[in-house]
């Protein structure tokens, strides 16, 4: 975690990017990150990558964590189909 951002921002963007839609997949060391990254834009989702926490009411044990400032958390959310009027607009509605 940089020490821009403390843990209650982070769980507070989780929490705000939760209610826009983005579902929280998992979290993962650095090196996997542009591998889960690719393989969900490819299945048609848009993709973030955040810091992870974990809030210290799931398990006080791990407020101290090595990992909170190195792992990142994978969040994703279903680019939306285009609407009918977008597809009339762009020449695409057969």
């Amino acid at each position: 975690m940089s020490s821009a951002q403390t843990a209650q921002e982070i769980l507070a963007q989780d929490e705000a990017l939760i209610a826009q839609g983005w579902t929280r997949q998992f979290t993962v060391l650095p090196d996997r990150v542009r591998e889960f990254v690719e393989l969900y834009q490819a299945a048609g989702y848009q993709v973030r990558v955040e810091p992870w926490v974990i809030p210290a009411q799931e398990d006080a044990s791990c407020e101290q964590c090595a990992l909170m400032g190195l792992m990142r958390t994978i969040y994703t959310r279903r680019i939306a189909p285009p609407t009918f009027s977008e597809e009339v607009a762009d020449g695409n509605h057969h």
